[in-house]
């Protein structure tokens, strides 16, 4: 008989079953039906543990008791299985979101509120993108290179202020954001690379060096209600990461940045 693979025990693990009660189950699956002393034996585990870890398989509905002596085990079909788990998955979820979300409006806040944060990693920084998008109450101030806008991908927002520009040579892009967003509200602009990179009339001698350095699709500027901003400088980087505060000053500046660029190019 086949040894269990480890990475189905971790799958199992994730879907919230301990490494015994992953292994049992597993046995149970190849067995068909067996005694405790069956699972002892192909599993090198105590009795007892075996014994505790049936009867919490078969009060989850995983494993099914026979009367009989000894009793006997079977499995519920690997589907049906995966199901109660991922049920079970989603009824924790729902009910810790709601607990958690509560918790959130009664935020505390502290002296070290100011404080720069970074975030590391793209799927990070894409959480962070989209947890800011949902909380805004007021205005959205949003300016991102090609490089994040699958973070934008089914991101629905309430009737608030929203000003995006997108560094894009994408063809409709433009158009299917207006569509994404729509509203008197929103104020959506895509321009190219190239237009990014154009100096300003004011621009100093070293603007064409630093141009040199940059990364244009790495720019990423979010300002939410004036109060947290994420920022990425749009520099030539191995690994990404974003700045996050809700620092006032620096989210002020910044937003003089950005409003500065918009009438740049727009």
């Amino acid at each position: 008989m086949e040894s269990i693979p480890v990475s189905l025990v971790k799958s199992l693990n994730n879907l919230g079953l301990s490494n015994n009660e992953a292994n049992v189950y597993a046995a149970l699956v190849m067995f068909d039906n067996a005694e405790a002393k069956d699972l002892t034996e192909y599993l090198s585990l105590s009795k007892p543990s075996v014994y505790e870890t049936l009867d919490h398989l078969a009060e989850m509905g995983l494993a099914v008791k026979r009367v009989s002596k000894p009793a006997r085990y079977s499995a519920v079909s690997p589907r049906m299985a995966i199901d109660l788990l991922m049920d079970n998955h989603k009824k924790a979820a729902e009910l810790a979101l709601e607990k958690l979300e509560k918790l959130e409006l009664e935020k505390m806040h502290t002296e070290k509120e100011g404080a720069l944060w970074t975030i590391y990693g793209d799927k990070s920084i894409e959480y962070k993108f989209r947890d800011l998008f949902r909380k805004a109450k007021k205005e959205i101030l949003c300016m991102i290179g090609e490089r994040y806008l699958p973070c934008l991908e089914n991101i629905h927002i309430k009737d608030i202020a929203l000003r995006l520009l997108v560094i894009s040579d994408k063809p409709g892009l433009e158009q299917k954001l207006k569509e994404q967003f729509p509203g008197k509200k929103a104020s959506i602009r895509v321009i190219s690379p190239a237009t990014f990179s154009t100096p300003p009339p004011f621009a100093p001698p070293e603007f064409k060096e630093m141009h040199k350095l940059m990364t244009v699709e790495n720019t990423l500027e979010l300002i939410v209600d004036n109060e947290e901003m994420l920022l990425v400088p749009p520099f030539i980087t191995n690994t990404i990461s974003v700045l996050n505060t809700r620092n006032k000053g620096a989210v002020l500046q910044i937003k003089m940045m950005n409003q500065m660029n918009w009438k740049r190019f727009i």
